[in-house]
């Protein structure tokens, strides 16, 4: 079977684009607005770590792009 790691790069872009950055945008906004609250309610500090992966979703797009990494 041909080497598709190419595709799937075109894949990761897609989801970069229509999924990654507003994603990682909205959570980076709210991320912002509660993480001073982490330090008097440690009820979101489980908030905070969620916002942060989803700030560090475009990352993860972009460098399972770049390795053409299969969703698998």
């Amino acid at each position: 079977m041909a080497n598709c790691g190419w595709l799937w790069s075109i894949i990761w872009f897609i989801i970069l684009i229509v999924f990654g950055w507003p994603i990682g945008f909205l959570c980076a906004v709210f991320f912002v607005i509660f993480s001073p609250c982490a330090a008097c309610c440690s009820g979101c500090i489980e908030l905070i770590n969620l916002l942060e992966r989803g700030v560090k979703l475009p990352l993860t797009c972009a460098q399972n792009m770049v390795s053409g990494k299969s969703m698998c």
